[in-house]
């Protein structure tokens, strides 16, 4: 497959935007929880236990995205997510009791991994087609989406206009934009086998990167869901500076994920995995053992700018190895192991926490940046 360097810079241009927009629609429902747990008198126990039906759907759908996406290939797939996904945002506007919400989060978490798996397939074989690492940024549209759609979200709530009414106006924009952009997308590798032959058990090498993307999703999950606990009772701030850990987390790994490529492409995806490993070591080490304000932001930073291109970087490799038709079965058998990490990342923090303390905990996930340096090490054979 050949392309013209334009052609390539204008698809890659394109494909952003897709990362953008899936972004923005998580963001969109993430930014309006707490009217939905209003509008369903909802408690904090009520609504955890909703929002579980959100990773289920992602988790039980990577298989199913990851087969279709082979099958028919990540441009016509893409295509389907990319209306699939707003419609389903749509739907959680709909509610109108827990039930209804369940299912719609299910589905909602179904259909981004769809849009995910067919999006990174995207990127992993437009990677090919240039000399260099192009991965990390598009990961960093999706983060720099999380903050636009925060802002715009909390615009909505300001002028009091109901979630679906958001809903409906982000879902006819990423429609529109996928009206204009489509006819950029790569044409699809398509895969043959039979569907059972394209789920081999996975290489040695497929699991390890899978186990580096598990204990990275490990502490992003910590951070998203316990980095404003650990301010506030380790830190000890008040309540308008709860939240600066996870800003500051969210912004250098935003920040990261920009600017990584440039680093891959200077001294290898081995190299700045085990450099990745060593900033979330060094960070949660500076948060935990100096717990002020000031070291404790600077420590998340560096686990902000640690973690942001370790799954960026996997991903990339990963579609780089994997054989023409079986990039979206390679992505997905690694994101498939990496979200489960996501998945018990914070539970485990929980229990660790109730066992030896929260700041004893923080520390203890500081030696999956450390196991992350010596996997990378050890991939030595297989990356530059």
């Amino acid at each position: 497959m050949t392309q013209s360097p334009i052609s390539n810079n204008v698809r890659r241009i394109a494909l952003s935007g897709f990362f953008f927009f899936t972004g923005i629609c998580f963001a969109s429902w993430a930014s309006r929880i707490p009217d939905i747990k209003m509008q369903l008198g909802l408690n904090d126990a009520e609504l955890g236990a909703l929002l579980l039906f959100l990773p289920i759907g992602t988790f039980l759908g990577i298989p199913i995205s990851g087969s279709i996406t082979s099958i028919y290939g990540s441009n016509r797939i893409l295509k389907i997510a990319a209306v699939v996904y707003p419609l389903s945002l749509i739907l959680i506007g709909t509610i109108s009791n827990t039930w209804q919400l369940a299912c719609c989060l299910f589905i909602f978490g179904m259909a981004g991994n769809l849009y995910n798996v067919s999006v990174n397939t995207q990127a992993a074989v437009l990677s090919k087609l240039y000399e260099k690492s192009i991965i990390s940024t598009f990961h960093g549209f999706w983060s720099l989406a999380g903050f636009v759609g925060g802002l715009v979200g909390g615009m909505f709530v300001a002028k009091q206009i109901q979630p679906l009414h958001q809903f409906m106006v982000v879902a006819f924009i990423s429609i529109c934009y996928l009206l204009i952009a489509h006819s950029y997308l790569l044409p699809s590798e398509k895969n043959k086998q039979p569907l059972l032959k394209m789920w081999n058990k996975p290489s040695p090498l497929i699991l390890q990167f899978g186990f580096i993307a598990l204990g990275n999703m490990i502490c992003e999950g910590m951070m998203f869901d316990w980095s404003g606990i650990f301010f506030q009772k380790v830190v000890v701030v008040s309540d308008e500076f709860r939240t600066l850990g996870y800003i500051s987390f969210m912004a250098c790994m935003t920040i990261g994920r920009m600017f990584s490529d440039i680093l891959i492409n200077y001294w290898g995806a081995r190299k700045q995995l085990m450099f990745s490993g060593l900033l979330v070591t060094i960070g949660l080490l500076v948060a935990v053992a100096l717990p002020g304000i000031l070291l404790s932001t600077m420590g998340f930073m560096l686990v902000g700018f640690g973690v942001s291109s370790v799954i960026p970087t996997i991903y990339g490799t990963v579609g780089r190895a994997a054989a023409p038709g079986q990039t979206s079965i390679a992505l997905a058998s690694v994101s498939s192991i990496g979200f489960f990490g996501f998945l018990i990342g914070p539970p485990i923090i929980g229990f660790l926490s109730h066992a030896i303390g929260l700041r004893w905990a923080f520390l203890s996930i500081s030696l999956l940046g450390m196991a992350t340096f010596i996997q990378s090490y050890l991939l030595r054979k297989h990356l530059n």
